[in-house]
């Protein structure tokens, strides 16, 4: 059947377009014109460009391959690996009406949530073995700093881009005419050999499996002060996005994050490959029906990956999910001193089905409020049935939050749905929040390979809070603070 659109493949961060000639090959023999594979490559390995730079550059470039500029509608298929999924979706959030085009997009091992590589690849060794090898380049031994920046886990670039196409509203990936149809996949084994030393636990060798996928929610906690009586959800958790295109990763066994290029598809299961699957996405998927039938052949094709993906690391686990923490004040600046735990009782400890939330945790290296948690879900969280509640025999649900200002004058102080001030601790700082209502089967907080987005606002108070602070004060004639103004004597300890 041959290939009625032009395809774009976009290779992933340091590589060049030459790593698609196995895709570009097995494309062909399925049926796609040689003049329509479109094989680009780009520059990441110069300190000064970003994502947002190649993502521009990738418009321009579409522009003058597919003639745009003589006003035709023409569309367009995508295969992306790895960071690739990052350049694309930044052409797509910020060139809206051109979205349209993109009929189908494939994502091989995308970096759709950055990488835990990523903060490796600025340091010296990064430089050498990742870095710019041409001596006569002025780019000589630079490594991309400012991609690697989009790339690290939890930044920055990775958040806002996530709120302006997945999470938007409308969102971008749906079953409409002027978004994508969209595929995932991942491969199930970490490196061997020499590059065995960086794998890392629920990953292919470079990207998280959970950080992989484009199923993604909101956990927002505003912990800020208001009027009284405007009835503000403290907790709330935003909705699968309606109308959304649900987009699961699928597994590709035997595939590590080079293999499942540089292999060309050559996996094969019961006789079908991962070329034929991507052959057949992008030739026969166009409406939901059509995509559904296409997405229990990929789900049969990728079933024993994901078994080997559930059962990797801990028997008693079953699944990665990842999430992303933003903590900032109620002007809008990041919080940087702050812990976030799971809880699963009101006396604040974790228990053990919920001790491994804070057990692999990446700072945003750029801006601390910023984190990325790592998880390998223990059973007890999940559903054992279809309907049923995962956390049945456990009647709460806790988030036990710490945020310092780092001085006696000042307190990040929680206020209620009501504008009533929280309890803080007055021992440890703790303050405790009942997200119970977040664990039922339908708006539960754990879903296998997903990224959850968790948002949190509080309000940043001098102390105390029922009188006038030792932060600023009144004299009297006398030189000493003013009556009711006692809290002066804490300033002159500073």
């Amino acid at each position: 059947m041959p290939f009625t659109r032009p395809v774009v493949l976009i290779h992933g961060y340091s590589d060049k377009g030459q790593s698609f000639e196995g895709w570009r090959q097995a494309l062909i023999a399925m049926g796609a014109n040689p003049v329509t594979v479109d094989v680009c490559t780009y520059i990441t390995l110069n300190n000064e460009v970003t994502i947002t730079d190649i993502g521009e550059a990738l418009d321009r470039a579409l522009e003058y391959q597919l003639k745009w500029e003589d006003g035709q509608p023409r569309e367009f298929d995508a295969i992306v690996h790895s960071t690739g999924m990052l350049v694309l979706r930044s052409w797509l959030v910020n060139y809206g009406p051109r979205r349209g085009r993109l009929k189908h997009l494939v994502g091989l091992a995308p970096a759709t949530f950055g990488s835990p590589l990523a903060h490796k690849g600025r340091s010296l060794l990064g430089s050498i073995f990742k870095g710019n090898h041409d001596p006569l380049s002025p780019d000589f031994l630079n490594a991309g700093d400012r991609v690697l920046d989009g790339l690290e886990l939890g930044s920055r670039f990775t958040w806002d881009l996530s709120h302006r196409d997945l999470l938007a509203d409308p969102p971008f990936y749906t079953s409409s005419d002027d978004s994508p149809w969209v595929a995932v996949f991942v491969g199930d084994t970490p490196y061997t050999g020499i590059r065995e030393v960086i794998n890392e636990p629920g990953t292919d060798g470079t990207v998280r499996w959970a950080g992989a996928g484009l199923n993604t929610r909101k956990v927002t906690v505003d912990l800020r002060r208001i009027s009284a009586g405007t009835g503000k959800q403290v907790v709330s958790m935003s909705p699968w996005a309606n109308g959304r295109l649900d987009i699961p990763i699928l597994g590709v066994p035997g595939a590590n994050h080079a293999t499942i290029l540089s292999d060309a598809g050559s996996t094969t299961v019961d006789g079908v490959s991962l070329a034929q699957l991507v052959g057949d996405f992008v030739q026969q998927v166009s409406t939901q029906d059509s995509f559904s039938a296409w997405l229990a052949k990929a789900r049969s094709f990728g079933g024993a990956a994901l078994q080997t993906m559930d059962t990797s690391e801990d028997s008693g686990a079953r699944g990665w999910q990842q999430f992303v923490v933003r903590a900032s004040d109620d002007n809008g600046d990041p919080i940087t001193d702050y812990s976030i735990t799971l809880c699963s009782d009101s006396t604040g400890e974790p228990g053990a089905v919920l001790q491994e939330f804070e057990a692999d945790v990446h700072p945003y290296r750029a801006d601390t409020s910023l984190r990325c948690f790592h998880v390998n879900l223990p059973m007890a969280v999940l559903p054992t049935a279809a309907g049923a509640d995962p956390l049945a025999t456990r009647p709460k649900l806790y988030i036990r939050l710490n945020a310092s200002t780092g001085t006696p004058l000042l307190q990040y102080q929680p206020y209620d749905g009501s504008g009533n001030p929280i309890p803080v601790d007055s021992e440890s700082g703790d303050v405790l929040l009942d997200i119970t209502n977040l664990a039922g089967d339908n708006n539960r907080l754990f879903y296998p390979y997903t990224t959850t987005l968790i948002e949190i606002r509080i309000n940043r108070e001098t102390l105390p809070l029922d009188a006038v602070s030792g932060l600023l004060y009144f004299l009297d004639d006398r030189g000493n603070p003013r009556s009711g103004h006692g809290g002066g004597w804490l300033a002159r300890l500073f």
